[in-house]
């Protein structure tokens, strides 16, 4: 398993779009604690969930199936929405 070393934004690792990488439920609530522009890495979360949906379902009917990286999709938006949700969360406490 993979050590987490990210406490800060500059030091989060990102994929070669520029999407952070999220691994765990934990990640994704800490990241939507720590972000500054909540609004703008909301919109960014949003975007990047579109992308893995439509990603996922892309691969999905292309032939052979790679369920590995359909899975990864698949919990790569989930984590992105779990981050949203914290920053709606976050959001409402602060109104």
């Amino acid at each position: 398993m993979r050590k987490f070393h990210a406490f800060t934004l500059d030091d989060w690792p990102r994929n070669g779009r520029g999407e952070v990488i999220i691994t765990s439920t934990n990640e994704a609530i800490y990241y939507a604690g720590i972000v500054k522009d909540k609004q703008v890495t909301y919109n960014f979360l949003k975007k990047w969930r579109l992308n893995a949906r439509q990603n996922f379902e892309w691969l999905k009917l292309k032939k052979p199936v790679n369920y590995d990286r359909l899975f990864d999709l698949a919990v790569r938006a989930q984590f992105y929405r779990e981050a949203m949700e914290e920053i709606q969360r976050l959001n409402e406490g602060i109104q």
